[in-house]
């Protein structure tokens, strides 16, 4: 029988603990073993490794074969060292020698190579995930200031193009007000001066001083100017310029040869004469087509064919909302206003069986509140909201 020592799993799931023992190379490994020789704790902090040096040493002076893991473990504690220096044939106390400046060399090869924990890893990686966090965290609130600027920037180029659009419509509007009232002034300039010449100097073509009975002549032709135009008479007023006076002077002069002079005062007062007469010429046809009899419109109120009398709607008024009525929606008020049913007071007027007619004959279905339209029509018409209101409360209990 071959003897192997090696290590058999125990311990928990996830937490495993190895025995070292020394038992039969055909053996399976958590089997039947000879001997237990310590235990191996990998997953401890840190991990820990104890043996039984003495028997160690006795089963491997039988012949027994450590495995590589168990090898290399008693190569670190130095059993091998003991092993082979008892094999030599050292002495006690320098086997405890050797032994002494091998543990010293190990103490500061690990202390020169110390292996981390997995805490220590944990706290590691913890705190260098904390100090990329911050760093993306300082990072964000960089780029967040920046377009909080780059919106502010733009937010006052905006109002500062704003602003100088409004001034610029200002000015423009300011502008087109002065040139407006420039314009205006210019077109009141030349008719206040046309005022000022006399009908005397447009008949002579001559300077004329004016005197107070011409002054009186002026304020009579302009009283019936405005009274002309009052009535309606703009026509004889157009008519009654100084041009047409002036032209209508020669047939005059023509008709009289004995005048050979005339003043200005004679003048005047036959230009008023002659508009006075045109004005009231004018005024006259205004009154003639005033009190004119107007031409009687067809009863268009009456009956045609065999339609009823009381089918035809009354006359329309403003057109009404008739989606107020209850049951009436944009469907129903097309169909009504179709059919000439504009206003709440022809709808009021109109039987339901003519409703019922005007709705079949769209082609659509009764609603079956078509009973009720003219009554909350009538509500309505008379501007009884409140009545209504209550009225369509009632339908719905």
């Amino acid at each position: 029988m071959s003897v192997k020592l090696r290590f058999r799993r125990m311990g928990r799931r996830k937490a495993p603990v190895y025995g070292l023992v020394a038992t039969d190379s055909r053996s399976p490994r958590d089997g039947r073993f000879i001997e237990d020789l310590g235990r191996y704790e990998p997953v401890a902090e840190p991990s820990t490794f104890k043996v039984d040096t003495e028997r160690v040493l006795y089963w491997l002076g039988q012949g027994a074969q450590p495995s590589d893991t168990v090898r290399n473990l008693l190569q670190k504690e130095g059993v091998l060292l003991q092993w082979a220096l008892t094999r030599q044939g050292k002495e006690a106390d320098e086997i405890e020698t050797a032994l002494a400046e091998f543990r010293e060399r190990q103490q500061v090869k690990a202390g020169t190579a110390t292996k981390k924990t997995n805490a220590e890893r944990r706290a590691e990686a913890l705190q260098a995930e904390r100090a990329s966090a911050k760093e993306k965290a300082a990072q964000l609130a960089k780029e967040r200031a920046e377009r909080e600027a780059e919106l502010q920037k733009q937010r006052e180029e905006a109002e500062a193009a704003a602003r100088a659009e409004a001034e610029e419509a200002r000015a423009a509007a300011a502008s087109d007000a002065a040139d407006s009232e420039a314009l205006t002034t210019a077109a009141d300039a030349p008719a206040a001066g046309g005022d000022s010449e006399t009908p005397a100097a447009a008949v002579t073509g001559e300077p004329v001083a004016q005197t107070s009975s011409q002054a009186d002549g002026d304020d009579d032709t302009a009283d019936e100017k405005a009274d002309a135009e009052a009535e309606g008479g703009d026509a004889a007023v157009a008519e009654a310029t100084p041009e047409s006076v002036a032209a209508e002077a020669p047939d005059a002069a023509e008709e009289q040869p004995a005048a050979t002079a005339t003043t200005s005062q004679e003048v005047a007062d036959a230009t008023a004469a002659a508009m006075a007469a045109q004005t009231e010429a004018g005024a006259k046809e205004d009154d003639a087509v005033t009190e004119a009899p107007a031409t009687e419109a067809p009863d268009t109120t009456g009956t045609s064919g065999d339609q009823p009398a009381g089918d035809t709607p009354p006359a329309a008024g403003t057109p009404d909302d008739l989606t107020a009525i209850s049951g009436v929606g944009p469907k129903y008020s097309g169909i009504l206003t179709d059919a000439g049913i504009t206003t709440f007071a022809q709808l009021a007027e109109t039987p339901t069986e003519r409703v019922q007619e005007m709705i079949s004959e769209a082609g659509s279905s009764s609603p079956g509140s078509e009973e009720t339209w003219p009554e909350q029509a009538r509500m309505l018409a008379a501007g009884d909201t409140d009545g209504h209101a209550a009225y369509v409360e009632s339908l719905k209990s």
